[in-house]
């Protein structure tokens, strides 16, 4: 759902002040806006949700958990997301492939450093972009984030991850996300995810995107820094930062296999 309907839908709240009813009732207008398709209903009830939830702190917890579309809607598209993962092809990548990202790491294109800083830490591309952090003084390899899909009191928490082994240190890490974020300021993160994923075609495989090192990261660190032996889900769960509540998350990584 773009900026203007969530002003509007801010600026009813603010001005209004609707009751439960009325709000509910809001939000299915703007949900079913312009005939959307049934996906696109159940992301912005997604999004309506948490701008209500970060933002309105009036209406309960309750009130949010009913405040979803239709369940038979839900429902299609929960089993449409399943077909959709068991239908994945398996996606294979290499030490090649690997050593083309990390050529990036001192580039002075702000795109091609994004690759290389996004492969070796497994953040959302918009938390690359511009979310806060620190770094450890005690560990070199750990970074703390705030972390783009947390709610409620885990938003405003740093979560730790680890740089992959042996590319950069974390005060590197810093001193080259500042160096990027700051040739890029001005810029909107859809924009800077459009160019991110352009350089990506053009320079390391057609066939992946930004998105895509995320996983790329997961399954590389689980094949080289795994000294637990834990095994790929859990791994993945685990230094993605899904938490508890987002094996379906993992599990939707599982298809990359390092070679």
């Amino acid at each position: 759902m773009g900026v203007k309907m969530i002003n509007q839908l801010h600026k009813y709240i603010s001005e209004e002040k609707p009751d439960e009813g009325d709000l509910r009732k809001f939000v299915k207008e703007m949900a079913y806006n312009n005939s959307p398709t049934e996906r696109t209903i159940t992301v912005r009830y997604s999004q309506i949700k948490r701008h209500i939830r970060e933002t309105h702190p009036e209406y309960s917890d309750e009130f949010l958990k009913q405040l979803n579309p239709p369940k038979e809607l839900t429902k299609k598209i929960i089993e449409e997301n399943k077909e959709r993962k068991l239908k994945k092809k398996q996606i294979n990548f290499n030490d090649e492939l690997i050593e083309k990202i990390y050529s990036f790491k001192d580039s002075e294109n702000p795109y091609e450093r994004s690759i290389y800083l996004q492969f070796i830490s497994g953040r959302r591309i918009n938390e690359i972009f511009d979310n806060e952090f620190k770094i450890s003084n005690a560990n070199p390899t750990q970074v703390s984030m705030k972390l783009s899909k947390k709610n409620g009191d885990e938003k405003s928490k740093f979560h730790k991850f680890n740089l992959i082994k042996d590319t950069s240190t974390n005060k590197e890490f810093r001193d080259s996300l500042k160096k990027l974020r700051t040739s890029v300021n001005g810029m909107s993160v859809k924009d800077f995810t459009n160019r991110i994923n352009r350089k990506i075609r053009d320079k390391v495989r057609k066939d992946l995107s930004s998105h895509d090192l995320r996983a790329m990261y997961g399954v590389y660190r689980y094949n080289t820094d795994n000294p637990e032996e834990q095994n790929l889900v859990g791994y993945i769960n685990n230094v993605l930062n899904h938490g508890d509540q987002s094996i379906d998350s993992s599990v939707s990584y599982s298809n990359f296999n390092y070679q």
